[in-house]
């Protein structure tokens, strides 16, 4: 197996540091501490650069918020000059990782997408008439960080990267009451990337060893598409028994289904039909209260229509890929109403 060295430099170049800042500050909302750092900007990269060719980085405690939708979760939030570090780490190493990934993985990756998913699992649904899905338990909280560091390993042999790479891992949320050694924080660009890369040999194994050519992955949303349910049964224990050896992973029970393509695939929000592509009920619901929200923000003088219409823009477009022409056309109306 091939693996790649010489990589640190690149890594903790300034280039490399600089474009890293670019991309943490799209995601950082401007925030007091991300202005702070813009503004001394050409300082902060220096030191950082400095600390991570001295291997005397150190990366700082998470702050944590709740969100409750749809579900419970815990954000983690590093401290912004740490992000600048995730986003260094990961132009550096994702490129020896891409050729890698099989085709269908398509969570957090260039030219990919969870549209592109929902496309390629409808592509699936016209050829097989049934299907197995899947999810794992708790997974960002499941992943062991020595497997991870591990398989790694297999692909980068460059010391201070792994060594930089072992920090970023091992400065988890350990707050909330995880096992030491295990566990990514919800949030980072790291850990999505890097919980990419833990089920990448599951992706191998299914594709490569069991021959399965329906087969798609968003993080740890997995479909399997198959001729028959004997052989989606069969597949299921082969596939359960691979994440529990391997990955110290197991699925989750609720959340299994195998499914004929006549009651359509939901997945990633939508219900997938062979022809037909719907928006979930459950996710209409919630668009629903939160354009009234909004909407009674606007009266309310809160927010100008400038910044309604822009709330609304990605929403819009997000219901514009499925056959939701009545949805929109209904929400369109109540906003007439209203005005």
């Amino acid at each position: 197996m091939k693996r790649t060295g010489c990589i640190f430099d690149q890594v903790c170049s300034f280039a490399n540091l600089y474009e890293a800042y670019r991309k943490a500050m799209r995601g950082s909302g401007k925030t007091e501490e991300a202005c702070r750092f813009s503004f001394y900007l050409e300082k902060e990269l220096l030191q950082l650069k400095r600390e991570l060719e001295c291997e005397n980085y150190r990366p700082a405690p998470y702050r944590y918020f709740q969100i409750f939708d749809p579900k419970e979760r815990t954000i983690s939030v590093a401290p912004f000059r740490d992000r600048v570090v995730h986003h260094a780490l990961v132009r550096g190493i994702e490129p020896v990782f891409e050729g890698a990934f099989i085709f269908d993985s398509y969570a957090t990756r260039k030219g990919k997408g969870s549209h592109a998913a929902v496309k390629r699992a409808q592509e699936f649904l016209k050829k097989y008439p049934w299907y197995l899905k899947l999810d794992v338990a708790k997974y960002f909280d499941g992943i062991d960080h020595e497997i991870l560091m591990e398989l790694i390993n297999r692909k980068i042999k460059d010391r201070k990267v792994m060594e930089l790479a072992r920090q970023v891992i091992a400065n988890s949320d350990r707050s909330r009451g995880l096992m030491e050694g295990k566990g990514l924080p919800i949030g980072n660009l790291t850990s999505q990337f890097f919980a990419n890369v833990y089920l990448d040999p599951l992706d191998h194994f299914i594709k490569d060893k069991l021959g399965i050519k329906g087969y798609v992955r968003y993080m740890d949303d997995m479909v399997i598409f198959a001729e028959s349910k004997d052989e989606l049964k069969r597949i299921f224990k082969v596939v359960e028994t691979k994440l529990s050896e391997c990955l110290q992973l197991r699925l989750k029970d609720k959340a299994t289904l195998l499914n004929s393509r006549l009651h359509g695939l939901p997945f990633l929000g939508f219900r997938i039909f062979p022809e037909m592509i719907r928006i979930r009920k459950e996710n209409i619901r919630r668009f629903k209260k939160g354009f009234a929200a909004r909407l009674y923000a606007l009266q309310k003088g809160r927010i100008s229509e400038e910044e309604f219409a822009a709330g609304m823009q990605s929403t819009f477009a997000w219901l514009a890929f499925a056959d939701s022409y009545q949805v929109r056309n209904g929400i369109l109306a109540s906003r007439a109403d209203v005005v």
